[in-house]
């Protein structure tokens, strides 16, 4: 535990070099990665562990004012939450992922590990291909206009056949939503939910750090 909140500390630290250089959303999300890391290496122990000490690290260092636990803007705080939630989610999961790197951990370990090339369009196909199998979906797509569709709960055992969205979100910005078509009856965990809003936050803080104004829309498939 104590080696993997070290090493969420050093990234944050060596991460102030491009502090005002880049979006916040991106310190975030290399933040994430470590955060998954150190849920492979120190067990869902040191996971948990490296993403209070980001979320911390990412406060102190990252946010006016800076060298300090207070927060001057409140699209910050929305980041520094999401960090946290993200990390908390992605760093349990990590722990847990098998040798074979598939489920719900590896979905949410390979979409960080595509947002890290800085590439949003990849990031948002890759989210869309990984929602299809963590939540056994017959079709997923991208929308940016409003629906009518319940969202995705992190509890329930069976998806509506009707579909659910998922909000896809930065701090500050709305850029649409995923929407989940279900096979009939389909059956999902607690975990399988859990990643499938995890995924949703890494595709908004990867929209975020891109700078987009809002999502591009994707037809179904």
């Amino acid at each position: 535990m104590a080696a993997s909140a070290l090493a969420a500390l050093g990234v944050a630290l060596a991460l102030v070099s491009v502090r005002g250089e880049v979006h916040s959303e991106a310190i975030a999300l290399v933040l994430a990665v470590t955060v998954a890391v150190a849920g492979r290496v120190g067990s869902r122990a040191g996971g948990i562990a490296a993403a209070l000490m980001a979320a911390a690290a990412f406060n102190f260092f990252h946010t006016e004012p800076y060298l300090s636990l207070k927060i001057a803007d409140s699209d910050d705080i929305l980041t520094t939450i999401l960090l946290l939630v993200v990390g908390l989610v992605v760093g349990g999961l990590s722990a847990r992922a098998d040798a074979s790197n598939r489920g719900p951990d590896g979905a949410v370990t390979r979409v960080l590990t595509v947002a890290m090339q800085g590439d949003h369009d990849d990031v948002e196909m890759s989210v869309r291909a990984e929602l299809i199998e963590v939540l056994h979906l017959r079709r997923c797509w991208f929308a940016t206009e409003p629906l009518d569709l319940p969202a995705l709960e992190r509890s329930g055992s069976v998806l509506p056949g009707d579909g659910v969205v998922i909000s896809v979100d930065a701090p500050g910005r709305h850029f649409g939503h995923l929407v989940c078509i279900p096979a009939p009856e389909t059956g999902v965990s607690g975990a399988d939910r859990r990643a499938a809003i995890a995924l949703a936050e890494v595709l908004g803080l990867s929209l975020g750090a891109a700078g987009r104004s809002g999502g591009s829309a994707w037809s179904p498939r």
